[in-house]
């Protein structure tokens, strides 16, 4: 190892360990991590652009303006209005909830959709003698199941997607089966573990969430609301509760918006035969759901998460800086002598790893890390199925340990 990948790899890390620590705002720390790699020439300025991974970062542009939209709609307030009005008794509605979660993280990220999700079960809990710990957890679980399903469902699954060339359909024929069979499992055991619990119904009344967080754990809760919600800035928790706040119409609005959310996801599924692009499909999506909600695009566009593309900006002139320099492959080596050249175990290495890493660290840049590793991985000859090692273990190494 020369004096600039020494370096270069030194400096990545202290940057990974602020962003782990929190001792400065991710996106700090990545964009400075990207400006020294510059200054100490690991990255040239010729090629920031390309290192950027601006395909990677219009798809998640198009799906937070897809998304954001479709939630303004009132589709999913709709959604959980009829499930809190229909279920006939208290283990149904908790099943209803988790299915309610599983479908949120197949299209939101699992910290927005826990916090609606969570937000619901709460609010039924204050109606009755269901206790809601049990649920919140299983929830949990469940939002990083979710994540799996589609290459859209999770950063993480459109990182890999891109640096792996993999279509969108072989997540439909390949990660969905697992995820409806982890889900499956994961609402028995929650089942067997709630057998002969019983919720009264009683009148429902608005209360704030973190209120409803601070009684139930006894302690006063302090997070970071902006930075923990993200994409979500714009959902009103304050004031959710009953209708009229959750909304329980099915209009031509709700309806567009769950017909551009569909047509979206089968774009995606068709591309090749369009002849369209992922970013293209999913900034068109943005776009015509943005005109749907007839909102301005300075608002709209203030209602991204701009600190997470810059933050993932930041990290892949990082990352590819470190690919071009030789470092990224030095690392693969390590991995295949570390299972001694055997193809069949590097899938199952790459997914514990990726796993137990993830269950303290963030998974985005846990998998902008490992994906170039992986990519030469298959390259010196091992199977394509590391690519799914890393998107599970990626995605559900958050069920490890309740960090």
């Amino acid at each position: 190892m020369n004096a600039l990948q020494l370096l270069s790899l030194t400096i990545f890390l202290l940057i990974l360990l602020l962003i782990v620590s929190e001792s400065i705002h991710r996106t700090y720390a990545s964009l400075i991590g990207a400006g020294i790699f510059l200054l100490i020439g690991a990255v040239s300025p010729e090629r920031l652009l390309e290192y950027m991974e601006l395909d990677i970062l219009c798809i998640i542009f198009g799906m937070m303006l897809l998304v954001r939209g479709a939630e303004r709609s009132g589709i999913f307030s709709y959604i959980a209005s009829r499930m809190m009005r229909l279920s006939p008794s208290s283990t149904l509605l908790a099943v209803l909830l988790l299915s309610f979660t599983m479908l949120l993280t197949i299209f939101l990220n699992n910290i927005g959709a826990m916090l609606i999700s969570a937000t619901l079960t709460l609010l039924i809990a204050r109606g009755g003698e269901l206790r809601p710990q049990t649920v919140l957890i299983f929830q949990a679980i469940i939002a990083n199941i979710g994540g799996l399903v589609l290459m859209i469902s999770s950063i993480p699954n459109i990182i890999v997607a891109m640096e792996g060339g993999i279509p969108f359909n072989s997540f439909l024929t390949t990660m969905t089966p697992i995820a409806a069979i982890l889900y499956i499992v994961t609402l028995l055991l929650y089942l067997r573990e709630v057998r002969g619990e019983r919720l009264e119904r009683r009148e429902l009344r608005p209360v704030k969430p973190l209120e409803w967080v601070e009684e139930l754990l006894g302690v006063k809760v302090e997070m970071d609301l902006e930075r923990e919600i993200g994409s979500l800035n714009g959902f009103n928790f304050e004031s959710l509760g009953p209708p009229p706040e959750m909304r329980v119409d099915f209009g031509p609005m709700q309806a567009a918006a769950a017909a551009i959310v569909g047509g979206t996801v089968i774009a995606f599924a068709l591309h090749d035969l369009i002849g369209a692009t992922l970013p293209l499909i999913a900034l068109a999506g943005g776009a015509v759901m943005l005109m749907l909600v007839e909102r301005e695009p300075g608002e709209a566009l203030g209602d991204v998460d701009w600190s997470t593309i810059l933050f993932l900006a930041g990290l892949f002139i990082m990352i590819n800086g470190l690919d071009s320099i030789g470092v990224v492959e030095m690392a693969s080596i390590a991995i295949s002598r570390a299972v001694r050249g055997r193809g069949y175990l590097m899938p199952i290495a790459v997914l514990w790893l990726s796993a137990f890493i993830s269950a303290f660290i963030d998974n985005i840049p846990l998998t902008a890390t490992f994906a170039p590793i992986a990519r030469h991985l298959i390259s010196e000859g091992g199977p394509n199925a590391i690519w799914w090692g890393l998107i599970l273990g990626a995605n559900l190494g958050g069920n490890l340990f309740p960090l």
